[in-house]
């Protein structure tokens, strides 16, 4: 769970003054992974809590998670952010025989 203690410096467009209800943080959140360029991001969906913002959903790699994640942690009012996404390998993998 990434703890967001210090101020950060925010990198993305912040939400409308008018977000203010926990759904509508969830969907802000939801709308900002779904304009990033990586079309994987657009299957992950948000929940928001008390201050905590739950990422869940399926990622082919651990680096798009982490991409996932850093694309949210400068919102305003997270505390936290509890990355649930599961790393799933998108197919079989081949198999190098010499």
């Amino acid at each position: 769970m990434l703890r967001l203690d210090a101020p950060r410096a925010m990198t993305v467009e912040t939400p409308p003054t008018n977000v203010h209800a926990p759904m509508e943080l969830s969907e802000w959140a939801e709308s900002l992974l779904r304009s990033n360029s990586y079309l994987a991001l657009k299957n992950i969906s948000c929940e928001f809590d008390d201050g905590v913002l739950t990422l869940r959903g399926c990622l082919p790699s651990y680096y798009l998670k982490q991409v996932a994640q850093e694309t949210l942690a400068p919102l305003e009012r997270l505390a936290q952010i509890d990355n649930q996404i599961a790393v799933v390998a998108s197919g079989p993998r081949a198999v190098h025989r010499n």
